[in-house]
């Protein structure tokens, strides 16, 4: 009986020290995102969206700059699908035509946004930096611009909120984001 409570104690401990060993991994891993995040402006989001991509907890800086573009980059198609959609129902005759003309405008800044990123993540791969830089900078500038209509619209008394607000600023923290991160590469 003493010998199989022994044995017993032989099994669990390496097991017990095996669990050990991966929380402290995954902990380091998850401090170095934390870590990375600490030197951006909107911290709880780029916290929360890293981590959101499983890749992330095994990245490298560089890896975790190119999954925030990517994140940057998906976010804004995803926006531009809804602009499609708000587009279509202001077809349908639920919005004025103010309301419809800019966001035919926000179709054009998003397409052009998401052609930035992408080129900005080519440009990632290749160690040219500061045309990241300039590509993020630019994809943040037309959602700028994308609610700056909206904001126009407002100021000739056209009664009508942006429907993009949340969006555009969620945007532009994810590309703040990257462009933080990127920074550290240099």
């Amino acid at each position: 009986m003493a010998s199989r409570k022994a044995l017993n104690h032989i099994l669990v401990l390496p097991i017990l020290l095996m669990n050990c060993f991966v929380l402290q991994n995954t902990q380091e891993v998850e401090d170095f995102v934390t870590a990375t995040c600490k030197h951006t402006l909107h911290f709880q989001t780029c916290v929360s969206s890293l981590r959101s991509v499983p890749s992330s907890k095994t990245s490298h800086l560089k890896g975790l700059a190119e999954i925030a573009l990517n994140l940057s980059t998906t976010y804004a198609t995803k926006t531009l699908s809804y602009v499609y959609e708000l587009k279509s129902s202001a077809a349908s005759g639920t919005n004025n035509n103010y309301t419809s003309s800019c966001l035919s405008d926000c179709v054009e800044e998003y397409s052009e946004a998401i052609e930035n990123l992408k080129d900005s993540a080519e440009a990632l791969a290749n160690g040219e930096y500061d045309t990241v830089d300039t590509l993020v900078s630019a994809a943040m500038s037309d959602a700028e611009t994308c609610e700056d209509g909206f904001k126009d619209m407002l100021s000739d008394d056209n009664a009508s909120n942006s429907p993009l607000t949340e969006r555009n600023c969620y945007f532009s923290e994810l590309c703040s984001n990257a462009l933080a991160i990127t920074k550290l590469l240099v």
